[in-house]
């Protein structure tokens, strides 16, 4: 049994708090906003933060100093200098970090990963489209979030890396919001192995264009289609399809229906419990993940090709 202090209770410490309620081996011992440093002398073995960005260094610091394991939201931080500075200062405290990329964790997309280790896909379209989030202004703030880059952009880009492995070169163009922060991000990246991916993420659809993401990957000889349409957010999907295409044949893919962030954070949990390496998200598929953003960055400030 873990006991789990959660920091910052907006739309993501509510769904991890969810999650955490369905679970036996685990009790939430402590929901926390203000009083940090009083939680780090509590009987908490883990700290799962779901803070804004700009906050998790500071955090996640001084969590590892207090000799607490940490869950974190993706994105880790907002610059590779930084993700170093929070790793540095998890190994020499000797605990555990885990980010959330949960799109590793998702049934669709666990089973695409599965379909791409017997196959090679050497196209793929993915896109995640929404609405600037209303439940708070500081995802609008380039310092603050990152923008939709960092926001939505992150989860196909890290999904792509995990199933494709290196990116040789990223090219992007986009738009700034009046903050200067990318809230729409199209983006094509050129992997060794020969795949190439294009990309999009946006935080400005607009009326009530409700949150969108899809992902197609094409084969010489098949093709895999996952179309998602939810709400306002994630919470209330409306239509999910997802299909594989082979010569004269469609087919439904049919998955077990697994809840995400609770496929996630259940293994976060037995990782810790068992002693056992997390071998889905490992710390340098995190940094790597940040240094693709930062590309693409460079990349829509210069207008150029960038090679990683």
């Amino acid at each position: 049994m873990k006991n789990i202090a959660i920091v910052g209770m907006g739309f993501m410490g509510m769904t991890h708090l969810q999650a955490y309620q369905k679970m036996e081996n685990v009790h939430v011992t402590a929901i926390e906003s203000n009083e940090f440093d009083e939680l780090l002398r509590k009987k908490v073995d883990v700290i799962d933060i779901c803070l804004p960005t700009f906050l998790h260094e500071e955090y996640i610091i001084k969590a590892a100093h207090a000799g607490k394991h940490i869950i974190c939201e993706k994105p880790l931080t907002l610059t590779t200098e930084s993700a170093a500075r929070i790793i540095d200062a998890v190994q020499q405290n000797n605990v555990r970090l885990f980010v959330g990329h949960v799109l590793r964790f998702w049934p669709e997309y666990e089973q695409i990963k599965l379909y791409s280790k017997k196959e090679k896909f050497d196209i793929v379209h993915a896109k995640r489209l929404g609405q600037l989030p209303k439940w708070s202004t500081w995802f609008q703030y380039p310092e603050k979030s990152g923008g939709a880059l960092f926001d939505l952009h992150i989860h196909d880009i890290d999904f792509l890396s995990y199933v494709f492995g290196e990116v040789e070169s990223v090219f992007a163009v986009g738009s700034k919001n009046q903050f200067g922060a990318w809230d729409h991000v199209m983006s094509t990246l050129s992997f060794k192995n020969g795949s190439k991916a294009f990309v999009e993420g946006s935080h400005r659809m607009t009326g009530e264009y409700p949150f969108t993401f899809a992902f197609r990957a094409q084969s010489r000889e098949s093709t895999i289609e996952l179309n998602v349409v939810a709400g306002e957010n994630i919470e209330s999907i409306s239509s999910n399809q997802f299909f594989r295409y082979d010569t004269g044949k469609k087919s439904s893919i049919e998955i077990e229906k697994k809840e995400p962030f609770e496929n996630e954070l259940a293994y976060f949990i037995h990782c810790l419990e068992a002693d056992e390496e997390n071998n889905v998200i490992l710390l340098e598929d995190v940094l790597y993940t940040l240094r693709i953003l930062e590309a693409i960055q460079q990349s829509l400030e210069t207008g150029r090709v960038v090679r990683i």
